[in-house]
């Protein structure tokens, strides 16, 4: 794996964006890389917990603008292609079946807001901030949201959506986006003891249970699939998209 790095201590696995000299922003390579270990984890049952993370100081900034940028000069085929693929990562990642903890420090923008929507817990140093940033740069929050709003709920998808803004812990914590935060120097201690609580219940009633759960998950259909897939390939290759991307990075 060169994106991601992969960490099996015992029975808790854990997925770590390896990207941070870009914030752990993802390319076409990472999302494949990810979702290969989701599907993998599913056939593994000697792990009874994973957590997500990210290496350096963010979790992870939504899809790699060089990357978009590039991608939208592509045939619109592969667009969308390469939308399905983000849809089935976070697809794949929803669908391991042990209990999956986001441990999130630092930025979570736009795409990285669907890792944080797919995990059954969620947990964040105090300085974390969120955006569903994708109108900032002409994009749409197309294939996340079939995710997020299962999270934070339609009526708050409609201002955070539309608006962009960044918000904080105390924000993502009224909103449902995440159960706990803590500070920063806490993280990995939180996120330990609810590793504890899963590890003391019995593995296979565990399993049962998350299995469970899923009969009453919203998921979105395949129809949802498709027509998100559309729309990010629409967008990524339009105008108002290209001259985004070139925005954000002549100013950084």
């Amino acid at each position: 794996m060169r994106f991601v790095k992969f960490e099996k201590e015992g029975e808790v696995a854990r997925i770590v964006f390896n990207r941070p000299e870009v914030g752990n922003a993802f390319n076409g390579e990472m999302l494949r890389e990810i979702k290969e270990i989701a599907e993998r984890l599913s056939s593994d049952e000697d792990v009874r917990v994973v957590i997500l993370e990210g290496e350096g100081k963010h979790f992870c900034a939504g899809g790699d603008l060089r990357w978009m940028r590039e991608m939208a000069r592509a045939e619109y085929s592969e667009n969308y292609k390469d939308a399905l693929l983000l849809f089935d990562t976070y697809k794949a990642v929803d669908n391991i079946p042990v209990p999956t903890i986001a441990k999130i420090r630092g930025a979570v923008r736009g795409g990285g807001l669907g890792f944080v929507s797919v995990c059954d817990i969620a947990i964040a140093g105090k300085s974390s901030s969120f955006s569903f940033s994708e109108v900032k740069i002409g994009m749409v929050p197309s294939v996340v949201s079939s995710f997020a709003i299962r999270r934070i709920g339609y009526q708050n998808a409609r201002r955070f959506f539309l608006t962009a803004e960044v918000f904080d812990v105390y924000k993502a914590k009224e909103i449902g986006l995440i159960d706990e935060f803590v500070e920063d120097d806490e993280l990995e201690g939180k996120v330990r003891e609810f590793v504890n609580l899963i590890l003391s219940n019995k593995p296979l009633a565990v399993r049962k249970t998350k299995e469970l759960l899923k009969l009453y998950r919203p998921y979105p259909s395949e129809n949802f699939r498709d027509l998100t897939a559309h729309i990010l390939a629409s967008t990524r290759m339009g105008r108002e998209a290209l001259e985004g991307f070139e925005e954000f990075l002549k100013g950084k």
